[in-house]
């Protein structure tokens, strides 16, 4: 089972890592927020190159600093995945 560490009990490197992972997922969820002209694209696109270019700075940093990027990088990623629950076609039964 997986099992979930604070960023806090994290090393840097792993810090980083996760860092870095959440950059390329709002990187990727930008592009497809652009295609789909979505007014949040270009919010997801800025914090993804901030994460991406300061991931080593962040991890580094307090972890305060840490958790309040990786919350809002959770928080535009939510805000996308619920436009993309709404812009689905719905099947008719």
């Amino acid at each position: 089972m997986f099992h979930k560490m604070p960023l806090e009990d994290m090393s840097r490197e792993r810090r980083e890592a996760v860092i870095r992972a959440l950059a390329s997922k709002l990187q990727y969820s930008a592009e497809i927020a652009k295609v789909q002209q979505d007014p949040n694209w270009p919010q997801l696109e800025e914090l993804a190159a901030t994460l991406f270019r300061d991931s080593s700075e962040i991890a580094r940093a307090e972890p305060e600093t840490a958790r309040t990027s990786v919350m809002e990088g959770i928080r535009l990623l939510g805000q996308f995945q619920m436009s993309q629950i709404a812009i689905k076609p719905r099947i008719a039964h």
